[in-house]
């Protein structure tokens, strides 16, 4: 069967055709809820869904009549996107999932109707001291998470790590359900850092061109031993004192931040669990080289493919439209 899915974030979106389990066409726009956020309406995100659905039929080859369903995950199921539905609390798996889906017709984007796949949110206990940090949500993620995890043919728990301008660990146990997630703000420090900082002057626009491990054990150690502003700091230091290079001085700065991340996931997992690395190469690296020197070993680190982590979001979606399927 072929289908057509939609991972709608913040800033982009993907729209994929995909035939036989396979992507066969995959259209990215720059649109996303963002756009909504500043116009006050979510004209210009249909408009965009629209094109895009349009030219990814175009590029397959194909028509809507080829299309047995229509599924789509992420931001576009916020109060920003084109329906709002409510997270779902842990723990979630494809039952929960695909029973929270709901599938409406946007007759102004495409004649069919669209499954949207909820986001999820953690549970949490309001007796315990630790309820404000035991709060978190995401709209996208588990989708990549539980994809990912069937595309690894996974049968032990996991976290799914999705670094970029939010960094998301999802972790997901043995029996393939999400218990939690846990967010950070570690893509945005760095370009703000980098960017809008007295760092500006000490790396280049491109920040890490290449994984350099000393330096980033050498970010990690400075974090944990003198705390996060004071290892920002010593970029600086390390550029007017000592004959380093950008990528360097790139590579400590993401190695304290990404320490902190470490900080984030031992919060909720033991360590050496088994990890699955999304994003692209360079932050996959970076975070491989955190958890090796965390005590993690190699076994228990993959970093995925491009391809599965292009599938990934499609391949939830799939599932779940199968699981509905069933139950009809």
């Amino acid at each position: 069967m072929n289908y057509l899915t939609i991972d709608a974030g913040t800033t982009n979106m993907r729209v994929r055709y995909i035939e036989d389990g396979e992507i066969r066409a995959c259209i990215k726009v720059e649109a996303g809820v963002r756009m909504t956020a500043i116009d006050g309406n979510n004209e210009r995100l249909k408009t965009a869904l629209r094109d895009a659905i349009t030219e990814c039929l175009k590029e397959a080859g194909c028509t809507l009549e080829d299309v047995a369903a229509i599924m789509a995950s992420g931001m576009i199921t916020s109060n920003l996107g084109l329906i709002e539905i409510s997270h779902l609390p842990t723990p979630v798996g494809i039952e929960e999932l695909a029973a929270g889906m709901k599938a409406v017709t946007f007759p102004e984007i495409v004649d069919q109707p669209i499954c949207f796949i909820p986001g999820v949110k953690n549970a949490v206990d309001p007796a315990s001291d630790d309820w404000v940090g035991q709060m978190d949500m995401m709209r996208g993620e588990e989708a990549e998470a539980l994809g990912a995890g069937i595309l690894q043919e996974m049968e032990e728990a996991f976290v799914f790590v999705s670094p970029g301008s939010h960094t998301k660990f999802v972790f997901v146990d043995e029996n393939q359900r999400i218990q939690s997630c846990c967010t950070t703000l570690t893509g945005e420090l760095l370009a703000a850092i980098s960017g809008h900082t007295i760092l500006s002057d000490s790396l280049s626009e491109k920040l890490i061109q290449t994984i350099d491990p000393d330096f980033v054990a050498m970010g990690m150690d400075a974090a944990k031993k003198y705390g996060m502003t004071k290892a920002c700091f010593l970029v600086r230091v390390l550029d007017t004192l000592r004959d380093t290079t950008d990528n360097q001085r790139a590579n400590f700065l993401a190695g304290a931040l990404a320490y902190n991340d470490l900080l984030a996931l031992l919060s909720r997992a033991e360590g050496n669990v088994n990890v699955l690395i999304g994003g692209n190469r360079i932050l996959q690296e970076l975070y491989y080289e955190v958890l090796l020197k965390s005590g993690w070993t190699e076994d228990k680190i993959c970093m995925l493919d491009y391809e599965a982590t292009e599938k990934a979001s499609s391949a939830l979606a799939i599932k779940l439209y199968e699981r509905l399927s069933i139950r009809s």
